[in-house]
């Protein structure tokens, strides 16, 4: 952190340390763009303040595989230099919004957001679930797995493709609903529009009605959820403007991040 703010300091730019990132800062206001020093994780703790407020989003990555970040902490001289002269460029990724409703169809006050991908599963391990899953009011499939995920194309390259899911190309206008280990072997991931609304009722399995499941975001926040309540899945509003410098090549990052 403190080479960083050094950097910027020469290169005359205004920065500000921040221990934890909120979208209404006392001090900063509404900042212009927001730079994360560690790996992914610490990047999606911070993409709902980002796209909330519209900041450009940009990771300095001190961790393993860095799929967000824009540069390494080697490179930190060369990407405020790039700052300094503009010479960047802001990529808008597609989030989640996810809206939970009750028995009586009652939507819950709050709304959950993920850059990468929602996930239901059955709080205890080990045990699967049996959810309907409706594509705008229209049945789809009673799958019966492990879990679902529901994934942007950020988030393909995260808990998707570790269950079998597709890659898909970042800026790609679609969203991938991917079945974790499901029980036939017909039940494939599929890429959806992401105009479509996507519905997920979990269902009662043989009896086991008092058996508690959960949803997560981004693999970070975990909620309960029980039979009869629903969670309608759908593009959130407001994009994740991440920070890329010019000829970026994703397809490299693809072939140094897999090591293809």
């Amino acid at each position: 952190m403190q080479q960083l703010m050094e950097v910027c300091a020469r290169a005359g730019l205004n920065a500000y340390e921040m221990r934890r990132c909120t979208a209404a800062d006392p001090v900063l206001g509404k900042p212009e763009m927001i730079l994360c020093l560690g790996g992914d994780g610490t990047m999606l703790s911070t993409a709902l303040s980002a796209s909330s407020t519209g900041a450009v989003l940009g990771g300095i990555n001190m961790g393993h595989l860095g799929f967000l970040s824009v540069c390494s902490r080697d490179e930190i001289e060369h990407l405020v230099r790039a700052l300094a002269e503009g010479n960047y460029e802001v990529d808008e990724r597609s989030m989640l919004e996810v809206r939970k409703f009750d028995a009586a169809g009652q939507e819950a006050e709050r709304r959950f957001y993920a850059l990468n991908e929602l996930s239901l599963t059955r709080a205890q391990t080990g045990k699967m679930i049996d959810v309907d899953v409706e594509l705008d009011g229209k049945l789809l499939n009673r799958y019966h797995a492990d879990g679902i995920l529901v994934a942007t194309p950020t988030g393909s390259t995260a808990y998707s493709m570790s269950a079998g899911g597709p890659l898909l190309w970042p800026t790609a206008g679609v969203t991938c609903l991917t079945p974790i280990c499901p029980h036939s072997l017909t039940s494939r991931p599929i890429v959806l529009p992401d105009s479509v609304e996507i519905t997920l009722r979990p269902r009662e399995r043989r009896g086991r009605a008092g058996e508690s499941l959960i949803f997560s975001l981004d693999g970070r926040n975990t909620y309960p959820i029980v039979l009869n309540e629903t969670l309608r899945v759908r593009k959130a509003p407001n994009p994740l403007r991440l920070l890329d410098l010019p000829g970026s090549d994703y397809a490299a990052r693809l072939r140094a991040k897999l090591r293809w």
